[in-house]
């Protein structure tokens, strides 16, 4: 059990044989997130889309629906030059955003930008896929992800500070999303959508530098639901290709929803892992990272190279958020295939600790 009181499995022998009977099937994803008979969540882990997340038919009352429903939209895209983070949270009754850009060359934060703001600021609605919206504000403070009903392509609008993104990230090439309903006991509920390698294009630019989006990768996270009184995860999002030519991302939790949205992407396909284990230094969050699944499929290293951090207390409410841009290195070994050796590949890692 780690120092947050999560429990892990700690490492067996992490050889192929055997991994069958313990690795669990992605099957594919219900047509609706609660059985609209039995009022009850249809959980699991799905290779393929997330419903459009209607969470009425569980009967929670309007002040839960105001006051604990969240809702956010993540995402990155990840370009020879730049690493870009941008994010819409909908709290219901607060909304917030924040955008950077790190360097990968030269490994530093170029820009670090967030903004707050009353509910009616922001928004995410209840669709992952084609007709999802998640915006925040207007004007030059402003961050929207949008993919119109009938389409493949997100369109991505950021402009935060100093800080453009104009891009698409187009999906109809990419690999399948992963997608997890989750249960949390007493009455917390989860889901969630995880996007990796669709194909970027646009621009973004800090100042008057600017950066070339076309033939970048991207990934998203959408999550929706009523997660617990205090929420704690630890989580990496790798995206670029493996030592050998393979294009490759890594979705990996520890805690919250856990290992049922732990997964690795290969190619066109996505394979389940473990869940993660975390070891780094909270009074050195720069230092090295390792991070390791259950199954021990993946062994990585994180180095930390800049990070969005955001602490605050507000009595009933408070965080400590921190996300860190860097690079993985290590292995990725997956049951019938050779193992997968990862050199720089561009990412984040987070600890997350919300009171909300």
């Amino acid at each position: 059990m780690d120092t947050d009181g999560h429990r892990w499995t700690p490492m067996g022998d992490s050889s192929r044989e055997g991994w069958a009977s313990v690795m669990r099937v992605l099957g594919p994803p219900p047509d609706a997130v609660v059985d609209p008979v039995t009022g009850t969540l249809r959980c699991g882990s799905f290779r393929g889309p997330l419903p459009p997340v209607d969470l009425r038919p569980l009967g929670r009352d309007l002040l839960s629906r105001a006051v604990r429903r969240k809702r956010w939209l993540w995402g990155t895209i990840v370009s020879d030059e730049a690493l870009l983070g941008f994010a819409v949270v909908d709290l219901g009754w607060l909304a917030s955003t924040f955008a950077f850009a790190w360097d990968r060359r030269e490994r530093r934060m170029l820009v670090d930008r967030s903004a707050l703001g009353p509910g009616f600021r922001g928004l995410v609605n209840d669709r992952a896929e084609d007709g999802c919206e998640a915006r925040f504000g207007g004007g030059r403070t402003r961050a929207r992800v949008a993919r119109r009903l009938g389409t493949t392509a997100y369109e991505v609008d950021v402009e935060l500070g100093e800080l453009r993104i104009e891009a698409t990230l187009e999906s109809a090439s990419a690999p399948p999303p992963l997608s997890a309903i989750v249960e949390l006991p007493p009455d917390a509920v989860a889901t969630t959508q995880k996007r990796a390698l669709l194909a970027a294009s646009g621009r973004a630019s800090v100042g008057e530098r600017t950066f070339a989006l076309d033939g970048a990768v991207a990934g998203l996270d959408y999550s929706h639901g009523y997660p617990p009184r205090r929420t704690i995860w630890k989580w990496c999002f790798a995206l670029g290709r493996a030592r050998s030519g393979e294009p490759i991302g890594v979705n990996v939790v520890q805690g919250f929803v856990g290992e049922p949205e732990c997964v690795v992407w290969v190619g066109d396909d996505v394979h389940p892992v473990g869940e993660g284990h975390f070891e780094f230094d909270r009074g050195n969050l720069l230092a090295p990272w390792r991070i390791r699944t259950t199954d021990g499929a993946v062994e990585l290293k994180f180095a930390p190279g800049g990070m969005h951090r955001e602490e605050k207390n507000f009595g009933v409410i408070a965080s400590h958020f921190v996300q860190a841009a860097g690079t993985f290195d290590g292995t990725i070994a997956l049951p019938g295939r050779a193992a997968l050796e990862l050199d720089g590949v561009a990412g984040v890692a987070e600890d997350q600790d919300m009171l909300w």
